[in-house]
């Protein structure tokens, strides 16, 4: 369903969810079409339908869709499913013709659209970098690692982590390496491509990396680079499980592991300074299914409220459970549904 900030006016866009199985719906940029992952009877599809419920379609996939990201004009949707032998295939929905073109295979996968919608950056295998465009063949950008996940196309360029460190690729193909790194690290610019937040990432083997400007710093610190000032700077220390940008490009919003289980923080960063804002605790499927792979939901998922005001997320605060709505003002925590899983539209 879709429902207003303050919990009124509900509309179901589904009502058979006893017989089909739904999956993380997701906004268009002009937040007049939704669409999710199904699985039902009939098999497996992506979803979609008008915001008020009508001009309901369906375009059938060969394995269950998982994971949706709309290019910016909306034209198009990039779908990631099961695939055979244990790859993922990369499959492009046209949600006008209802039709859907299989890209490309591999495991693990991960994508991200230029900004002008008219070609797309892949990470696969953990060791391809490549552009696919309207040329026959993809353009391979050189070395990578397989110490990062997804890559990210702003209006700056495509960030990426290189054999030197993490990277900028101009689009006129000029390479700026911004930072050191050694070891799994997360790498998540806003949507103007002006300030990157760097996770730094240990596994159980364990793993760090180790940032220039911050030598001493926690394994598990998250800090942020300016690309016009050059600075780097730590704003988080605690093991996180994800960051994401506000619209405007100017809020983060860390997920920060609090100490008791299953719970985050909510901290937002903003103009140099941390606050933390509630604390929930989060469905351990949202933490499996989205949150592991932040870095590529933080180019679909909208968490924030278009003007950059409130946040949205699903969980438990006290004894209750459901969507959330917290403001930046101080307003809420407010629970305006049940449900496990809550995306806000662009506008």
């Amino acid at each position: 369903m879709t429902v207003d900030p303050d919990g009124g006016n509900r509309v179901e866009i589904t009502d058979d969810g006893d017989s089909s199985r739904y999956f993380q719906p997701i906004w268009s940029p002009d937040r007049l079409t939704l669409a999710w992952g199904v699985a039902d009877s009939d098999g497996f599809a992506v979803g979609i339908a008008a915001d008020d419920g009508s001009d309901r379609r369906r375009v059938e996939m060969a394995g269950f869709p998982f994971y949706l990201s709309w290019s910016p004009d909306g034209e198009q949707i990039g779908t990631l499913h099961g695939g055979s032998g244990g790859t993922l295939a990369f499959e492009v929905v046209d949600p006008v013709a209802e039709s859907s073109m299989t890209v490309d295979t591999g495991s693990p996968y991960y994508f991200s659209w230029s900004p002008e919608s008219d070609a797309l950056v892949v990470h696969v295998d953990g060791d391809r970098l490549e552009i696919f465009d309207e040329s026959a063949n993809p353009t391979d950008i050189g070395p990578t690692s397989p110490s990062f996940s997804a890559p990210h196309w702003t209006p700056t360029g495509i960030f990426y982590l290189g054999p030197d460190g993490v990277t900028l690729r101009a689009d006129d193909g000029e390479l700026d390496v911004l930072s050191d790194a050694s070891g799994f690290v997360g790498i998540n610019p806003n949507p103007q491509g002006s300030l990157v937040a760097i996770h730094s990432l240990s596994d159980q083997g364990g793993m760090t990396v180790g940032l220039e400007a911050q030598e001493e710093g926690d394994p598990n610190a998250v800090s942020i680079f300016d690309l016009e000032s050059g600075e780097i700077h730590t704003v988080a220390t605690g093991l996180s499980v994800g960051s994401f940008w506000s619209p405007a490009g100017t809020h983060l919003l860390i997920l920060e592991v609090n100490a008791n289980a299953g719970a985050v923080d909510l901290v937002v960063w903003e103009a140099g300074a941390t606050r933390t804002l509630a604390t929930i605790e989060v469905p351990g499927s949202l933490i499996t299914e989205a949150l592991a792979f932040f870095d590529q939901y933080a180019q679909s998922w909208q968490m924030w409220s278009p003007d950059s005001n409130a946040i949205v997320l699903p969980g438990s605060i006290g004894d209750k459970t459901g969507i959330w709505v917290v403001g930046l003002d101080g307003g809420g925590p407010l629970k305006i549904a049940d449900g496990e899983w809550a995306a806000w539209s662009h506008g």
